[in-house]
């Protein structure tokens, strides 16, 4: 019995609340929803992984924080190298490599118009590589996104050179980024 309420949920859930995507599989979603819950991933007091402090690297990417935070884009720029490369996972309208200042800061813009934000969970750095765990969201409470996030940073010539970053719900991301940019470049 059991087994046939679960089955029936997972219809009812795939066929209306992702009816719009091609989520093939709306369990695996639903326990992407579930384990992003900022409940679970409480932030520390201190972000920085112990014996990462000294890293040059980490000054790099938090410098470039900073003037996120501050939404300033020249400042971001000095922490960023002019061939960077910023890889974005996904099907949406921002997914791919941005490569160059040009293609980060309309990335960076984009983000802007989206009202996401983030916080810090943890940084851990060695002389070359940052890696970013954070919480990301909009402050747009219509188009909500809540989700953890994994960026890699390669730092080269104290500058960032090259990004990955790693979406805690690819089909949560997919789903936000079109609809709220879609419905932005309508107006």
């Amino acid at each position: 019995m059991k087994a046939l309420i679960i089955s029936v949920f997972l219809g009812f859930i795939s066929s209306t609340l992702f009816a719009d995507t091609m989520i093939k599989n709306p369990k695996a979603a639903l326990d992407a929803i579930e384990i992003n819950q900022p409940s679970l991933w409480p932030k520390p007091e201190n972000p920085v992984a112990a014996g990462s402090e000294k890293s040059a690297a980490l000054h790099v990417v938090q410098g470039f924080f900073g003037a996120y935070s501050k939404g300033d884009m020249e400042a971001i720029k000095q922490f960023v190298d002019k061939d960077v490369e910023w890889h974005i996972p996904g099907q949406h309208i921002l997914a791919g490599t941005k490569r160059g200042l040009d293609e980060f800061v309309s990335f960076f813009g984009q983000l802007g118009k989206a009202g996401f934000a983030a916080e810090v969970m943890i940084l851990a750095a060695n002389d070359t590589y940052v890696i970013d765990a954070h919480r990301g969201w909009s402050t747009k409470a219509q188009d909500n996104i809540d989700l953890n996030w994994i960026l890699l940073y390669q730092i080269e010539d104290g500058k960032i050179k090259r990004v990955q970053n790693f979406s805690g719900d690819l089909y949560l991301s997919d789903q936000f980024f079109n609809q709220i940019l879609e419905v932005k470049s309508q107006k």
